[in-house]
């Protein structure tokens, strides 16, 4: 789907404004002549130069453009599946990794995926799984950052 940039420009300015009005609230710090809010404030500025930008852009191109295009492939059912599943499947591993666990979470969804793709039966288990593992290893070990156990906090290691 293509959108023009108008709007996409329309999008990033509203992000740039709860920005500026966020980083305005920070509280200043005593003797930092600096404070916190100056870092947010910058990308929020460039942000906004971006956006009008876009906007400027966008508004040129509508002389040529539609303001949405929705490509060929929207119409096949198996690229609409693939893109429910996609959407469906981040959302739910969202809605319940921390009920559920990543461990039992990450290979459902990434088996979802492979199958998706059309890859070899016998191998999405294996992948799923071996994959789930290794991003586990990654941030337990790696990063010191635990995943969530979910189910399986009564075995975790």
């Amino acid at each position: 789907m293509k959108i023009n940039d108008a709007l996409a420009g329309a999008l990033l300015l509203v992000f740039a404004i709860a920005i500026l009005w966020s980083a305005h609230g920070f509280p200043s710090i005593e003797g930092d002549p600096v404070g916190p809010a100056v870092f947010p404030q910058i990308i929020a500025v460039g942000m906004l130069l971006c956006a009008l930008a876009l906007i400027a852009t966008g508004l040129r191109q509508l002389k040529t453009e539609r303001w949405v295009e929705i490509p060929q492939w929207f119409a096949a059912p198996r690229q609409i599946l693939a893109f429910a599943i996609v959407v469906g499947g981040l959302l739910a591993f969202y809605l319940f990794v921390d009920r559920i666990g990543f461990l039992v979470c990450a290979p459902v969804l990434l088996a979802a995926l492979l199958a998706v793709l059309r890859v070899r039966w016998w191998l999405i288990p294996l992948v799923a799984i071996g994959v789930s593992l290794v991003i586990d290893a990654i941030f337990y070990k790696g990063l010191g950052v635990p995943l969530p156990w979910g189910l399986l906090a009564p075995w975790a290691w």
